[in-house]
This record gives C-alpha cells, sequence and structure tokens, in this order.
C-alpha cells in the first residue's frame, strides 16, 4: 500500500490541474482572459525558420505518426511475450483517444483558429496533440529507464519527457490550441502514466521491453519518410503562421 502513495499524489494532482482548468474554460475563474494574453504575445515570437521547427515538432504528436509509434512499441511488447505489459499500454493508447474526444465535446470550447479541423476535433479542451503524445512518448520513457540503466535510460526518460513539452508548445505557437489546452492535456496523459506505472510496478520491465531499442529505431527511420508526406499538407493547415 505503501508503494502506491506515490501514485496517488500524482493521480490526485492530475486530477486537481485538469479540473480546474476544465472550471477556468466554463469562466468560473479568469482562465480565458490568460489564455487570450499568452496567446496574443505568440505572433511576436513567429519567424520563418521558427515556423518550420514547430510544424516539425508538432507532426511528431500527429495520430497518424503516434499510430505507427504506439503499434511497433507494443508489437516489441508481444515479441517479447509480456503479454500483460502489451495489454496495458494498449488499453491506455486506445482509452486515451477516447477520453479526449468526450471531454471536447462536453467542454465544446471553440480553438484559437477556427476551420482547422471538423467534427469533435474542431473543439480546442483538451489538446489531443498534447494528450496523446504525453502518453506515448511518457511510455517509452518509462520502458526505457526499465531496459537502460541508471544515465542512459534516465537521459533517454528526460529526452522523451522534454519531447512531448515541446509538442504541447508547438500547438500554441501554431495557434491550434490555448495555452491551458495543453497543460489539460498533459496533466491527463500523467494521469494514465501513473495508472500504467501503478499496474506494471515489480513487472520484470527489462525483460518485457527487450526490444525496445529497435522499436525506437524503427520508429526514427520512419519519421522523416511521414515529414515529407505531411509537412506540405500543414504548411496549408496552420494558417495562424501566414497572418504574419
Amino acid at each position: 500500500m505503501t508503494g502506491l502513495k506515490p501514485y496517488a499524489a500524482v493521480a490526485a494532482l492530475s486530477l486537481i490541474i485538469i479540473t480546474a482548468l476544465a472550471l477556468g474554460v466554463q469562466d468560473v475563474w479568469g482562465l480565458d482572459h490568460l489564455d487570450r494574453m499568452i496567446t496574443d504575445q505568440i505572433a511576436d515570437l513567429r519567424t520563418p525558420l521558427l515556423n518550420e521547427v514547430m510544424l516539425v515538432i508538432t507532426a511528431l504528436g500527429d495520430s497518424r505518426f503516434l499510430i505507427l509509434v504506439s503499434i511497433v512499441t507494443i508489437g516489441a511488447l508481444l515479441i517479447a511475450r509480456a503479454w500483460k505489459e502489451a495489454g496495458i499500454f494498449a488499453g491506455a493508447f486506445l482509452l486515451t483517444p477516447l477520453i479526449v474526444k468526450l471531454i471536447k465535446s462536453t467542454v465544446a470550447r471553440p480553438r484559437p483558429t477556427v476551420d482547422l479541423y471538423g467534427g469533435v476535433e474542431s473543439f480546442s479542451f483538451p489538446s489531443g496533440h498534447a494528450t496523446n503524445s504525453a502518453l506515448i512518448y511518457g511510455a517509452l520513457a518509462l520502458l526505457s529507464m526499465a531496459v537502460f540503466k541508471r544515465l542512459p535510460g534516465r537521459l533517454l526518460a528526460v529526452a522523451f519527457a522534454s519531447l512531448a513539452i515541446m509538442i504541447a508548445l508547438s500547438r500554441i505557437y501554431l495557434g491550434a490550441h490555448w495555452p491551458s489546452d495543453t497543460l489539460a492535456g498533459l496533466a491527463l496523459a500523467a494521469l494514465m502514466l501513473t495508472a500504467i506505472a501503478a499496474l506494471t510496478e515489480g513487472d520484470r520491465l527489462p525483460d518485457a521491453a527487450r526490444h525496445v531499442p529497435v522499436a525506437l529505431m524503427i520508429v526514427t527511420l520512419a519519421f522523416p519518410l511521414y515529414l515529407f508526406i505531411a509537412l506540405p499538407h500543414a504548411r496549408e493547415l496552420y494558417t495562424a503562421l501566414q497572418a504574419q
């Protein structure tokens, strides 16, 4: 029971953040003013070079690319016959986007830039990019720390965590989300990662995840090809970059 206390604390903090932000979106407190103040400052930061960098970063959180990353990750666990771990990771990867869509349709917050997407994705809170990226790359961080001991594992975990934060920031920069949308997404991902960590605590993850290095290599090699396909469309999609 003692070992579960840190997980419970992180889960509680994540829920508090999500709830506070959701209440702010509903005008219970002045979140909208804060969001708009931050968003208005972004336009002054945009440059052609930084635009391209942010388009590349946000592509790492595209749903199509994340599907590839999740399939490769779960595949590595299945090849290692880590049935329990593969099931837990797959369950989290499938459940989280459904939760995001449910919250989006319930809160129905407009995006900073309208007409980016259709259907439920036209709503802004929380950021699906931020949530799903932080979940999947966070899962890779957990596996990396299990496979690569000490410093290498920690460095990889920090790199994946930094990537998730950069993807969240790219969504604000591109005009796709309000700052609070991305913060809520990171908090929701933290909640799901806490559940994953608690459910797999004590498992032999180093053995179960021994094929993760191969999975990382496949993902790394696949990204340039995906970027070649996705980048032209992204330049047209994010119209906030064209209004400089």
